[in-house]
């Protein structure tokens, strides 16, 4: 009896200590597998950084390698614009036009919001952020041009362009602020608005020193912004 105690002793010990093992085996394994996967994920974030980075800032010879990239490149940032003065329109269409959104309500100041691409007032969600970072799209597309132009002359136009639009927004923005604007004011306003982010369109197609048919192209590409 003893030993018939004994030995299941032994054998139990035996079995937990094996179990111990594989346990000891599944963990290191476990750990190794999750420090893989932290090295491809971290790997992975570094190729799409380097790869944006060339994007966004491509080096001489990439014009050459792709006759593309540029005319690509113009069209996000324009399409931005784009995208802003087709809700212009159809905000200023539904006040002045249909009367379907009413000034003096938080309907038409959250669409302008929408529709300035948060250049008059940030929209709610990145009220919070812009306080400590430019959320205006317009400050950023011209952030993202900046490097390519011809002069200094050039680049501080395009600068004095976007303040301007963004104080035109301002002022439109004040006026849908007021139930009682007149028709003729929010009219002016609406047109001061768009007048000048065509302007500041116009710089971001001079960054792009596209040769002359291919400027004309490209506005032709952006009726919203360049047709008169």
């Amino acid at each position: 009896m003893a030993l018939e105690r004994a030995t299941t002793t032994t054998t139990t010990t035996t079995t937990t200590n094996a179990s111990g093992k594989d346990d000891e085996r599944t963990k290191r394994t476990t750990r190794s597998d999750g420090r893989r996967r932290d090295v491809l994920a971290t790997t992975i974030q570094a190729a799409i950084i380097i790869i944006a980075g060339g994007l966004m800032h491509p080096k001489p010879d990439d014009a050459r390698a792709f006759p593309n990239l540029k005319d690509s490149q113009s069209t996000f940032q324009l399409g931005a614009l784009r995208t802003s003065a087709q809700r212009l329109h159809t905000l200023r269409e539904d006040i002045i036009e249909a009367g379907t959104v009413k000034p003096g309500t938080k309907e038409a100041i959250e669409r302008l919001q929408n529709a300035t691409l948060d250049c008059a007032s940030a929209r709610a969600a990145l009220e919070a952020y812009s306080n400590v970072r430019d959320v205006c799209t317009l400050s950023i597309v011209l952030k993202s041009v900046s490097k390519r132009f011809a002069t200094e002359d050039e680049k501080a136009t395009a600068t004095r362009r976007k303040e301007a639009a963004v104080m035109a927004y301002a002022e439109l923005e004040r006026l849908l602020k007021d139930e009682n604007a007149s028709t003729a004011h929010l009219d002016e306003g609406f047109d001061a608005a768009r007048d000048a982010l065509r302007q500041f369109a116009e710089s971001v197609v001079d960054a792009f020193a596209f040769d002359e048919s291919a400027a004309k192209a490209k506005r032709e590409e952006f009726p919203e912004l360049f047709a008169s």
